[in-house]
């Protein structure tokens, strides 16, 4: 029995994803960012507004609990492990349909294009991932959705500049609006 590569690498996927969902399951539920930046573009002006909603913040630094490294490194792995868990359900969807011998031609090409599309979307996150990374941040994640871009950071704090640079990057290589861009810092 032969298998082509293809078939390969997304069974190792799988395999991953399942692994890493043992992993998410067994470390519990993540706790929200604490910051949200949003970028709106004035249409006629072409200007840049950056809005800081700071959101389940503590106003005494000295009643916030403290976190490890390692907790922060966690809830990273644990938003990318939920990100690649949701695209394993669609890929081993899209895949049955393929594989479904009473499916159309037509059907089986269109669920080869959706899984090329999220392979695609896979790599320009993790290029994204690994941009942010070199800029100085110590962790990332980006999740695409159909019109809208999260990416939260690793870090204190985060300056309106940093989440200009951030949006501008995620503008670049995901080819989407400033308006549908949100960044988030977690310390």
């Amino acid at each position: 029995m032969t298998m082509n590569k293809q078939t390969v690498w997304l069974v190792t996927m799988l395999t991953l994803m399942i692994v890493l969902s043992a992993y998410y399951i067994v470390t519990g539920p993540v706790q929200p960012a604490d910051q949200v930046v949003k970028q709106t573009t004035d249409d006629k002006t072409g200007s840049m507004d950056v809005n800081i909603k700071t959101v389940g913040q503590s106003a005494d630094p000295k009643t916030e609990p403290t976190t490890s490294s390692k907790a922060n490194h966690d809830y990273f792995v644990a938003y990318q492990i939920q990100r690649d868990t949701l695209r394993g359900k669609l890929t081993e969807e899209y895949m049955k349909v393929m594989t479904n011998p009473e499916a159309t031609k037509q059907e089986s090409d269109e669920a080869n294009k959706k899984i090329n599309q999220l392979m695609k979307v896979d790599k320009a996150e993790s290029v994204l991932e690994e941009l942010i990374r070199k800029e100085g941040y110590n962790d990332a994640v980006v999740v695409t959705t159909e019109s809208h871009v999260d990416v939260v950071v690793q870090s204190e704090k985060l300056s309106n500049n940093q989440a200009v640079k951030l949006i501008s990057l995620a503008k670049q290589h995901l080819q989407v609006s400033p308006a549908n861009v949100t960044v988030t810092f977690r310390p």
